[in-house]
């Protein structure tokens, strides 16, 4: 062998024992040590003690990027998550199964469900008993809708790892996304019957409660689990709790309480009202005060599922009738067969039928739900009004969902600068917030919190300037309310007190559980 063969072995040899080296510098059990860590939510020790490992690694390891990606999901920063699971794939394939699983939760977070699922069953070729991507594949599965197979993928996952936690958690989140507390209560609490809880666990069991209105238990459980997060030195959560205590859950719980004291002398008052019409009505909303006290912490949002090989429509809508109904635009749900809706606090529901106007040239449309959204993201019909001119005014929705989001609804202000459509349109009425395509079937509120009106259209600005020559201004049209109100077969009431008005933070913040997106196919 010559000389310069013999140094190239030499150096080969090398190479492969330093990057070999380098790619377990961080050891299984620390692995496995950190990854409970960020298991429980504790992603501020977890980045700390994994900074402290890679002291020792030349450069980052499979490992340790693995690792890296799981702390940027906790974080909900799914893009970069993606790259660093990518890069452990080139790093290392002993770790080929975590990665995957990584990928396949990254992508999950970022509506990529396709994807999602080929990573998920890689890693399970890797490895068929990998919990992480078990739960990939129970979350895709609920996304599409599918739940009795996303079922089965979570039992499994939650099997394999022998009642694992974050495993329950998973499901229970699932189920409290589509309205089954009852069940995801009894997911957690069985598998707390033989093992402790941790403070991730407890806290999502608070807020199941504070969801289901059980205000005092989810109060008693998320400050336990704020102490339990602040002795694990987890002091962000704990704070972030703490905060969530102080500034809405006991100012709400005392408000619930006041309110009680306050109902039945409002039921007193009214009975004195001679000037307001008593008819007897099925239906029992609450009103836009009570609504104040009954906001429930945000959620993280569920998917909705659309079948990319077909196109699907999206518009807006509000929830009526104890959380029965949803009220939009006929144009909205025209020509789909199977419709779902989601409110601003990622709330999915199915529908079980439709209702529609008589008249076809009424651009209304009641859609009946499967299962009912929660009571307190219901808004009162008798608060339905008639619109006035010069009146302040509220749009909310989700325009343009592709480009702007579709998570949250948005909000615009104008005023009423016309109390008819185009044309002198009776039963319409023209403002100046602005609209765009997917305001469709929203609501229209004015500075009291009262729902005047439902979204319908805008004013054409290409045809306008091809044919008067000018581009005109933001002129958007709404249904008024005494239409919808006789769609609804419900008479218009008078005010029996003075209203409070309402700047457009809080008509945001008090309206957001009650304004649905709307995809149908």
């Amino acid at each position: 062998m010559s000389k310069n063969k013999y140094f190239i072995l030499i150096l080969s040899m090398l190479t492969y024992i330093c990057f070999s080296m380098n790619s377990y510098a961080i050891t299984e059990n620390q692995y496995l040590v950190i990854n409970k860590l960020i298991e429980q939510e504790n992603i501020d020790k977890a980045f700390i003690d994994l900074k402290e490992l890679q002291k020792n690694e030349i450069k980052l390891s499979a490992r340790s990027q693995i690792l890296i990606g799981k702390i940027y999901l906790a974080l909900e920063q799914p893009a970069k998550a993606l790259s660093y699971f990518e890069k452990a794939t080139f790093t290392s394939v002993s770790t080929d199964d975590l990665a995957y699983a990584g990928m396949a939760m990254s992508a999950i977070k970022l509506g990529n469900l396709a994807d999602a699922k080929i990573f998920a069953n890689k890693a399970l070729v890797e490895n068929p008993d990998l919990v992480e991507a078990k739960l990939s594949l129970g979350l895709i599965f609920a996304d599409y809708g599918q739940i009795q197979e996303s079922e089965k993928h979570f039992k499994k996952a939650i099997l394999a790892s022998r009642n694992s936690l974050m495993a329950v958690r998973a499901y229970a989140s699932s189920k409290m996304r589509q309205g089954e507390n009852k069940e995801a209560k009894s997911i957690i609490t069985n598998a707390l019957m033989e093992q402790k809880s941790d403070a991730a666990t407890t806290d999502l069991l608070g807020k199941i409660f504070w969801i289901d209105g059980n205000s005092k238990e989810a109060v008693r459980l998320r400050s336990e689990a704020s102490e339990m997060f602040r002795k694990s030195g987890n002091l962000a959560r704990a704070e972030q709790i703490v905060s969530w205590l102080n500034t809405s859950a006991m100012p709400k719980v005392n408000e619930i309480r006041h309110s009680e004291r306050k109902k039945q002398e409002k039921i007193e008052q009214k009975k004195e009202q001679k000037k307001v019409e008593k008819k007897a009505s099925p239906i029992q909303p609450k009103v836009f005060e009570q609504k104040r006290v009954a906001l429930r912490p945000d959620t993280n949002p569920e998917e909705i599922f659309v079948n990319k090989d077909k196109p699907a429509f999206t518009g807006s809508g509000v929830i009526l009738n104890n959380g029965k109904w949803v009220l939009t635009n006929r144009h909205v749900i025209e020509g789909t067969n199977y419709i779902v809706v989601r409110n601003g606090l990622g709330k999915v529901r199915e529908i079980e039928s439709i209702e529609l106007p008589n008249d076809k040239d009424i651009d209304l449309a009641l859609l009946i739900l499967k299962k009912p959204f929660p009571s307190n993201y219901s808004l009162s019909i008798e608060d339905i009004k008639t619109p006035k001119a010069g009146e302040q005014i509220y749009v909310m929705g989700y325009p343009m969902s592709s480009i702007l989001g579709r998570y949250n609804p948005s909000i615009s202000q104008g005023i009423i600068s016309k109390t008819s459509g185009f044309g002198e349109m009776a039963g319409e009425f023209q403002i100046t917030a602005k609209m765009n395509k997917g305001n469709s079937g929203g609501p229209i509120f004015n500075d009291k919190g009262q729902i005047i009106g439902i979204s319908v259209g805008k004013l054409n600005k290409s045809e306008v300037l091809k044919k008067d020559g000018f581009i005109p201004e933001d002129v958007n049209v709404g249904i008024s309310g005494p239409v919808v109100l006789n769609f609804l077969n419900m008479p218009i009431k008078a005010s029996i007190q003075e209203e409070i008005k309402y700047d457009a933070t809080e008509i945001y913040e008090f309206m957001r559980p009650s304004v649905v997106f709307i995809v149908g196919q």
